[in-house]
């Protein structure tokens, strides 16, 4: 017995050096089934790892002992690479075991730029421990429950899961080298808009040195990768991997995807709906008589709008299908293509070009939440200098290169700028627009504005909530006047309600470390499953599976059948 468990634990050593990730399985399944203790297995992958980080690091460190090749390697370039890991060692460790291909290219990089050995055995033993103890955890919870009764099938199912893990590494890897080749200039030189960028209504953006975070190079299935775990973990703990679809009982699956945002604006009470931009829905269909050009004009006849009015889908999400319609000519395209019996909002085109987005978080049982979030939404745009056009403008800014295939129009979910406005040259400190909505999907930028939160603005943003039935977690997003204003909760119309799957989005400000953005996200996270559990307790059902399956797959089929945004 003792010599069959002392093989076991010699292939899982050597497993690691193979494939961490297949090791942590084959661990798993072994102690799922009783094969092996779990703290046996435990130990020899963290041994493994540790092993292996070691070896890696002892690679380089043996090359740069090398003269030749270290004459022909080191240059300034290696010298500024030594000091950004040296300075931010703990986060490039942890970045690297969540990011497929980096891992030995920069533990043998550690070991060529001579960080200290100590220093990096330590924090990479500390996130490899770290790491296997997650992904192990998830394992044996899952695994106890169909290992035993899968026998001998449970080792075909580890192969086809590293199957698909690897493929997903190397679909990752490839994904991260190209982001890395068309982004590799991180900080632009000087431009005229870093003198004299200034939006109406909001802060001066001059001082902003980093227009791309690290979080938006990452694709979004690794980065989210850790939150989607840490989800997983809290279903555990509170016994509902769904538990969040009770965080506001009245809205649909909780505001996680697929609410309607007319019946959320509608729930806010007659003394509060002075702060809402003035709007109003209605169903478009196509045949059987039916024309949705004149049912758009009857609905905004009904509500007295006039042109220019903004359309957009009633369950949306990032500003999909959203467009700024000038006059009745600019309808029969655009409605043609919504598919039949979609509702759309039609709303009064606010004159204020200042946007936030507005976080509130109130505990059931509460009097009054409080607003725990803002954060500054500057849309997308460059900044004329008198000679070149909005083309080379786009390429010359950090930001707006990094997101240029949205404004020339070769993604298909945003229309893209004319070819004469991309011709256009824009006069000199000329602000000109890339695009209307200003989510980040399409290059807006935003900023931490949690300095600004006022009790005049919590104030007033409590009274909104409350005035809802049964809303507790969510984000408004809003238009202002001026920063003055908003501050003093006047001023400012909420164009948009979003529910429990409505991020904090300050985390997304640039200048946000990677590891903070994962603390902030981890706790909303959490305070969106205590506030859930509190709601469960008074009677309110989380949804099922099959539900939510069924919700979320139309929800899916809903949004890619939108007409691009503006």
């Amino acid at each position: 017995m003792l010599h069959d468990n002392l093989i076991k634990c010699i292939a899982i050593f050597l497993e690691t050096f193979v494939h961490e990730d297949l090791a942590i399985m084959t661990g798993g399944v072994l102690a799922s089934n009783g094969s092996l203790p779990v703290i046996t297995v435990f130990l020899t992958i963290v041994a493994g790892m540790i092993t292996g980080d070691t070896v890696i690091y002892g690679i380089g460190w043996g090359a740069r002992k090398v003269p030749w090749i270290y004459r022909k390697v080191f240059s300034e370039k290696v010298e500024k690479a030594k000091e950004k890991i040296h300075r931010n060692l703990i986060k490039t460790i942890i970045f690297v075991r969540l990011v497929p291909g980096l891992l030995f290219p920069t533990f043998t990089a550690c070991g060529f730029t001579g960080v200290p050995f100590r220093k990096f055995i330590l924090t990479t033993s500390l996130a490899g421990t770290i790491y296997a103890a997650a992904f192990l955890t998830i394992l044996l919870k899952v695994g106890k429950s169909f290992v035993p009764s899968l026998g001998h099938w449970a080792w075909v199912v580890v192969v086809m899961t590293e199957l698909v893990i690897i493929t997903y590494r190397l679909i990752v890897q490839r994904k991260v080298a190209a982001v890395t080749a068309d982004n590799s200039v991180v900080n632009c030189p000087p431009e005229v808009e870093e003198n004299r960028e200034e939006l109406s209504g909001m802060p001066s953006l001059s001082t902003v040195t980093r227009r791309v975070s690290v979080s938006e190079r990452i694709p979004p299935f690794v980065f989210y990768s850790p939150v989607a775990i840490r989800w997983l973990l809290l279903g555990i703990r509170y016994r509902s991997l769904l538990l969040p679809t009770v965080s506001n009982p009245y809205v649909e699956a909780g505001g996680l995807w697929g609410e309607s945002k007319s019946k959320l604006m509608d729930q806010i009470g007659d003394d509060e709906r002075k702060w809402i931009a003035p709007y109003t829905s209605t169903v478009i269909r196509h045949g059987d008589g039916e024309d949705p050009v004149q049912t758009v004009l009857g609905a905004m006849n009904e509500t007295g709008f006039d042109f220019p009015v903004v359309i957009k889908p009633d369950i949306g999400w990032q500003g999909y299908g959203v467009r700024v319609t000038q006059a009745e000519e600019d309808l029969a395209g655009y409605l043609s293509e919504y598919r039949h019996d979609t509702r759309v909002i039609i709303q009064e085109l606010i004159p204020w070009e200042a946007e936030a987005g507005i976080f509130y978080s109130r505990l059931p049982g509460e009097e009054h939440g409080r607003v725990i979030s803002v954060t500054l939404r500057y849309y997308p745009h460059v900044i004329g200098d008198g000679a070149s056009t909005v083309r080379q403008l786009i390429n010359n800014n950090e930001r707006t290169r990094f997101k240029n295939r949205y404004y020339t129009g070769k993604d298909s979910l945003h229309s893209g700028l004319a070819e004469e406005k991309l011709d256009f040259i824009p006069a000199k400190g000329e602000v000109f627009r890339l695009a209307f909505i200003g989510s980040i999907r399409v290059g807006g930028l935003y900023r931490d504005g949690s300095e600004y939160i006022t009790e005049h603005l919590n104030r007033r943003f409590d009274a909104i909530a409350r005035s809802m039935r049964e809303f507790y977690f969510g984000r408004f997003d809003v238009r202002f006047r001026s920063l003055d204003d908003l501050m003093n909760g006047e001023e400012f119309r909420i164009f948009e309600i979003n529910g429990a799957g409505a991020e904090a989005i300050h985390v997304w400000d640039a200048s946000t470390p990677l590891l903070k953005m994962y603390r902030e996200l981890f706790h909303y996270q959490k305070l969106m499953f205590e506030i859930s559990a509190l709601n469960r307790k008074r009677g309110y059902k989380p949804m099922n599976m099959k539900d939510f399956y069924s919700f979320t797959k139309n929800y899916n089929n809903l949004i890619s059948s939108y007409p691009a945004s503006e």
